[in-house]
């Protein structure tokens, strides 16, 4: 009865629903048993739905002590929208996912996923339950939000070529401007020939720095990778000494003349388009355009962005978990727009829930990083299981052979990673994958009540 009303049935209709399953029930339970008209009350103060009825059973034992039958009444009570849920789906858009159907199918299984949890008629009205959704691929798609989760730094002309190492060292984390132009930059190096005649890759260069815009070429320029140092592994919210990591194209300034000329020409006259191409690599500057999706009870427009993914890429699942914990968290209350604001750890009566979701091996994380996307992803999901943030994951391996990487103790990173054993799910088919699926919604959708 309260899955019902929380779908959004009258009072009238969940009564007759509760008062057809009650009596469903006495008419399979045989021993003559005789009950009385089912009672349904709401209480309106406290949400409680509380069902009752009296019901007359004749037995043999009571027949010994000179009474025919025996009288006994029964009640049950639930509570509806007591709970207050966060839910972040996490998708993988690797590129893996175009094999066999894959992105068409989870498209599916998760519009069913929030068929479940979103009942038609409810957008806007019970915001108790909230859904938000991060995908991955080699980095996370910032989108409107890089320029609040990043730090920016402006920078002069370089003098030489080992004062624009250093800055590619110092900064190619962050959004690099052009104190000239305004524009934001990456790094790439221009050769002049020290051979004569007609040069080309094979030929002896000199290398000159040189700076690209953005607004030149076709890179992406809102991927962000991993956060490193001291909160690699929290939920901190963005700001000095927790920035995320901005996802500017790779160059290789040790590289060889051959390799340097293969990315300056990219560079220069390819487009920069690249993802890895001689000394020019776009690898961690390379996402898909889904960036996340805040918190929301509006059905319809997560549908529409599902149904709008596309996927390529690696697979740095770490970067999924990550963000999908920053959309729930309260730590980044500031970043996230007006009615998507997460709740409070401690709130009463409140849920936080992330489900994960890959068809492969975490096997993607950027340089600048100490670990791996395995030893990361198991850093973050300790942490996001730990007090205060109880996050409880629930984690879905789509098609995941068994060669992936696994723990010391033999776990995937997804039995890892899921709140217990039966958090883990596997999925064969889209069949299974629809289900599995619509099983943990349904789960989400318990935690509303109560008892």
């Amino acid at each position: 009865g309260a899955l019902d009303r929380q779908k959004g049935s009258t009072d009238e209709e969940v009564i007759q629903e509760v008062r057809t399953y009650a009596n469903s029930l006495i008419d399979t339970a045989g021993g003559d048993l005789n009950c009385g008209e089912i009672g349904v009350t709401f209480d309106q103060s406290s949400d409680d739905l509380s069902a009752s009825v009296s019901c007359v059973q004749p037995t043999f034992v009571t027949k010994l002590i000179g009474h025919d039958d025996l009288t006994f009444g029964v009640s049950s009570t639930s509570t509806y929208s007591i709970g207050k849920v966060d839910v972040a789906f996490v998708f993988d858009v690797s590129g893996s996912m175009n094999s066999y159907n894959r992105l068409g199918l989870l498209k599916t299984a998760a519009g069913a996923a929030f068929d479940e949890l979103l009942p038609d008629g409810q957008d806007g009205i019970d915001s108790s339950l909230r859904v938000s959704i991060a995908t991955y691929n080699n980095a996370v798609n910032a989108g409107a939000y890089t320029s609040a989760v990043t730090d920016a730094v402006s920078l002069s002309t370089d003098a030489s070529n080992s004062a624009a190492e250093a800055n590619y060292d110092n900064y190619n984390g962050k959004r690099m401007y052009d104190a000239a132009t305004g524009k934001r930059f990456f790094y790439y190096q221009t050769g002049t020939c020290l051979d004569s005649g007609t040069c080309d890759r094979r030929s002896n260069w000199a290398w000159d720095p040189a700076r690209r815009s953005y607004d030149d070429v076709s890179v992406d320029d809102t991927c962000v990778f991993e956060r490193t140092g001291a909160q690699a592994s929290t939920d901190a919210a963005p700001g000095p000494l927790a920035w995320i990591g901005m996802g500017n194209p790779d160059w290789d300034f040790g590289a060889s003349d051959r390799r340097k000329y293969d990315g300056w020409q990219e560079v220069a006259y390819g487009g920069a388009d690249s993802t890895s191409k001689g000394a020019f690599s776009n690898d961690f500057a390379h996402c898909e355009t889904s960036s996340p999706v805040p918190l929301t009870d509006n059905k319809a427009e997560l549908k529409e962005y599902v149904n709008s993914l596309t996927a390529s890429g690696g697979t740095a699942g770490h970067l999924g978990l990550a963000w999908g914990w920053y959309l729930i968290s309260p730590s980044w209350a500031s970043i996230w727009p007006e009615g998507s604001t997460p709740w409070n750890y401690d709130e009463p009566n409140s849920m936080k829930v992330v489900v994960l979701m890959t068809d492969g091996d975490f096997n993607s994380s950027h340089p600048s990083a100490l670990k791996g996307s395995f030893d990361q992803a198991m850093d973050l999901c300790d942490a996001m299981k730990r007090a205060p943030s109880n996050v409880e994951i629930y984690t879905v391996g789509f098609q995941v052979p068994d060669s992936v990487q696994r723990t010391g103790d033999g776990r995937t990173i997804l039995e890892y990673c899921a709140s217990d054993p039966s958090h883990a799910f596997a999925a064969a088919d889209g069949d299974q994958l629809l289900d599995v699926y619509k099983e943990i919604a349904h789960r989400i959708s318990l935690l509303r009540i109560k008892k």
